[in-house]
């Protein structure tokens, strides 16, 4: 199965809660079930290729893919050096409703499993994880409005870099994610973006979306 969009998630440095945190609730509320299942991919290669030498973006090497009826709808993909088992963990644990996430992904039968794709890791010779600038690939508008305003969700949640509230486009930056797992081929280009004004947070824009399209 090749995909060239999807509700990607680029985590920016090792364990970073924030963005698990979004990526498990976002899209859940009392009528809307944004996946059923998800899957952990370990020792994977995410190979992102990107036009501007002032935007870093590491090449990854975990993944987690989410799934609605089997049909790929999310995809987070994860530094080396995550844990990512705690991660998930933590981000079950945050306060949900009257509860907590975890129970709620029981009482929908939310499922998960684990694979190992067993590859040697490829880096780029320039990674340093400490220069990653913080990335929100967008794929449709209500999301757009999110992030523009500093958030990571499109739920109305705490999650975000808000250290900047004002944007200026990019109209030429090419991006692409590339990662194989055991059943999908995710390929995603990126051929503009928003970049805030202190150059910390990058959205861009997924060129085979609704966005691009329309």
């Amino acid at each position: 199965m090749k995909i060239k969009s999807i509700d990607l998630w680029t985590e920016q440095y090792c364990n970073h809660y924030e963005c698990f945190n979004g990526a498990f609730v976002d899209g859940f509320d009392c009528t809307k079930i944004p996946f059923d299942e998800y899957k952990i991919v370990k020792n994977c290669n995410c190979i992102i290729t990107v036009s501007q030498s002032d935007i870093h973006i590491s090449n990854k090497h975990q993944a987690i893919v989410f799934y609605k009826n089997k049909i790929p709808v999310r995809l987070m993909v994860i530094n080396k050096n995550t844990d990512v088992n705690k991660c998930v963990e933590v981000s079950l644990n945050q306060y949900f409703k009257d509860s907590i996430l975890k129970d709620y992904y029981i009482k929908l039968g939310i499922t998960f499993s684990v694979i190992d794709m067993n590859e040697t890791s490829i880096l780029k010779p320039e990674d340093d994880i400490t220069k990653e600038t913080d990335i929100g690939s967008c794929d449709r508008w209500p999301l757009l409005y999110n992030m523009l305003r500093g958030s990571y969700t499109e739920s109305d949640t705490l999650y975000g870099n808000f250290a900047s509230d004002k944007y200026e486009f990019i109209p030429n930056l090419f991006i692409k994610y590339e990662l194989v797992t055991d059943k999908e081929e995710f390929e995603i280009e990126h051929k503009c973006a928003f970049i805030n004004t202190i150059r910390t947070r990058l959205i861009p824009i997924q060129e085979n979306s609704s966005l691009s399209k329309n």
